[in-house]
Parts: structure tokens; sequence; C-alpha cells
């Protein structure tokens, strides 16, 4: 078990991978509303020391998408495209963040269980078993354990 992962599951099942999962209160629809509608992302992706300030995303199939994180000197961006979009079940990007190392190709899928829950996996690969404990010993279950609390609370706003 990684750290900061009460509230989902975080495994390295090989070499080079991250799977999350973890279930939401909500149908898959609305799930990706918040997932991938930038008004509804920069509400909870990021974290109280680095929110999510820019939020550019163009959700289709060889569209682009541009989040930064903090602002000024505390700033962390990201880069990706959509490799693969079928809403509103499953999404993959590439993902290269500015100043570390990657990049890194995510596959979310969303999973319908029942009429009011969602079962999300995001598998997250990386080039090299070392750039993917970076990551983990980055912090980044943490923050992203941070936003799932906050998505809870958007999506029961977008009821």
């Amino acid at each position: 078990m990684l750290p900061w992962t009460a509230t989902f599951d975080a495994t390295t099942p090989d070499d080079t991978s991250i799977v999350l999962r973890r279930e939401f209160g909500a149908p898959p629809q609305r799930v990706w509303r918040a997932m991938t509608e930038p008004e509804h992302l920069v509400r909870w992706l990021g974290t109280p020391d680095l929110p999510l300030t820019t939020c550019e995303m163009d959700v289709r199939v060889g569209g682009r998408y541009r989040w930064v994180f903090g602002s000024g000197e505390r700033s962390m961006g990201v880069s990706g495209s959509f490799e693969d979009v079928a809403a509103p079940t499953r999404l993959v990007s590439f993902e290269k963040f500015d100043d570390f190392p990657g990049p890194s190709t995510n596959t979310l899928v969303l999973s319908a269980l029942g009429a009011d829950t969602t079962a999300m996996t995001l598998s997250v690969v990386y080039p090299t078993r070392e750039i993917r404990d970076g990551w983990v010993a980055s912090g980044m279950t943490e923050g992203l354990g941070q936003g799932y609390e906050r998505l809870d609370e958007v999506l029961d706003s977008l009821g």
C-alpha cells in the first residue's frame, strides 16, 4: 500500500506502473464530467498548497490539455494529449510534467456499480521503474488522496 491511500487503493503491479482504484457515489457520467470539464476539475484537482490555476482541455482524440498548479515560483505545469476518448467510460492520455521525469501514459476507466456508484481505475505507466518510484516518493498519492476527497464534494454538488 502506498502513502495516503486511506480513501483509495494504490498498487505497483509491475516495474513501471501505478494503479489507483476508488469508488465514487455518483454515476459514471457525473464522474466523467467532474474529471474532464475544466470548471469542475479546478475545484478538486491539486492541493491547498498547489491548486489547479490553469486548466485548458480539448477532450477528444488528438486533443491537448495544459494544467498549471500554483503560481509564480511555486508552480508546476503539465501538458498532454488525448489518445483515446470513449465518454463516459474510458480516457487514455499521454502526459509530461514540465520539470519532472516522465512521460506517462494514463488510462482512466469508469465502470458503473449500480445506479449511483462508479468504480474508477487509473493506470499510470512510466518508461522506467526509476521514474515510477520517483513519482511515488514525490507525494503523488497524497495529493491525489486529498483531491479525491474534494471530488466527492464536487460530485455531490453536480447532483
